[in-house]
């Protein structure tokens, strides 16, 4: 969500329209504004809308865009509903899925049937994402409209010249504990690959391994060729995509896929899960296959063992990833948002 708001904020505000970012913390742009807020501890969801409602009424905008899940609630706190409109994104159906905690659920639930009745549209990042709503929610389908995120091809770019490893370098950035990242199955895949007497490394990118039980399955196996890199900075995250021989995305869901793409983008040979949204949005990018190590290692053996291949998929990964851009989903937010007779807007990231 942090990702979407900042690209798509950024791309808004280079418009003719005034445009306001609202974000409870860091902003990154003179555009982003961090309204001032109190937790309450157990209540900081329930009293969130009403601080940010006050930040959104206090400033004119042609479009107010708030990352936050009480994006919705917050709108008709500001009062500015007489005079906007109201559109919700949802970026995918985890909490359906995935769900951390019945409370947590049920408060979802509730900020999603309320931004549901209220929004004009929901917009969902892919067709899958869309297809999963209407499965768990029962939403009427012309309700929402799919508008792919996009990839920042400034900032992930092919290194000019080829990477040159002294061994096969495999990689991955992303979540490391969340139920649906799936992040052993990088470790079980890692087993199998040893057990064959494959000559590689395995580089692990995400912040706090140690609270995992990841280095636990590396010394239960006895595993001499993974690593575990920790949070990848902004500053380094290119350079960790594009210098690796490939990347490795195990994850059992996805509304979109931000870390494959973005490693395509660097001119990366990918391997996948084909979960959730990453067949669609990858595309033949990418070496797309079913969820399970068996698989993830049968794929990773072909790219490492035919050069050619690995060349062709690079190829590939840069082409397909090219079809994702920021300025064609700002484009296709401002179409929709123009599509209704009342000019002023609110949208709304929501989880």
């Amino acid at each position: 969500i942090g990702r979407y708001t900042n690209e798509l904020g950024e791309r808004l505000t280079s418009t003719e329209h005034q445009v306001k970012v609202f974000r409870k913390d860091s902003p990154k742009a003179p555009t982003f504004e961090v309204f001032p807020h109190r937790s309450f501890r157990s209540l900081r969801h329930y009293v969130a809308p009403m601080y940010l409602g006050k930040a959104i009424r206090k400033i004119e905008a042609d479009i107010w865009h708030a990352d936050y899940v009480d994006a919705a609630s917050a709108f008709f706190w500001s009062g500015k509903k007489a005079s906007g409109k109201l559109y919700t994104n949802v970026h995918d159906a985890i909490p359906f899925l995935f769900p951390t905690s019945k409370s947590a659920f049920n408060y979802y639930k509730r900020q999603l049937d309320f931004a549901t009745k209220h929004s004009e549209k929901l917009i969902v990042v892919s067709e899958v994402s869309k297809k999963d709503l209407i499965r768990f929610t029962g939403i009427d389908p012309d309700k929402i409209v799919v508008i792919y995120n996009g990839i920042n091809h400034d900032f992930f770019f092919p290194n000019k010249e080829p990477q040159q490893n002294n061994v096969f370098t495999i990689r991955y950035i992303g979540g490391l504990s969340g139920p649906h990242k799936k992040a052993e199955m990088l470790i079980e895949t890692a087993r199998i690959l040893e057990e064959k007497g494959y000559e590689f490394l395995l580089e692990i990118g995400g912040g706090h391994p140690e609270n995992t039980n990841l280095p636990g399955l590396v010394e239960k196996y006895g595993l001499k060729n993974v690593r575990f890199r920790g949070f990848i900075d902004d500053e380094y995250l290119r350079d960790f995509l594009a210098s690796a021989d490939l990347f490795l995305y195990p994850s059992n869901y996805e509304g979109f896929g931000f870390p494959p793409l973005e490693a395509m983008a660097c001119g990366t040979a990918t391997v996948s899960s084909n979960a959730g949204s990453l067949g669609e949005v990858l595309g033949d990018g990418a070496l797309t296959v079913e969820p399970t190590p068996e698989a993830l290692a049968l794929a990773t053996e072909q790219v490492l063992l035919d050069p050619d291949f690995k060349s062709l998929l690079e190829e590939k990964a840069i082409t397909q990833s090219s079809k994702y851009t920021w300025q064609k989903s700002a484009e296709a937010h401002l179409a929709l948002f123009q599509s209704n007779k009342k000019t002023k807007t609110v949208s709304g990231a929501s989880k």
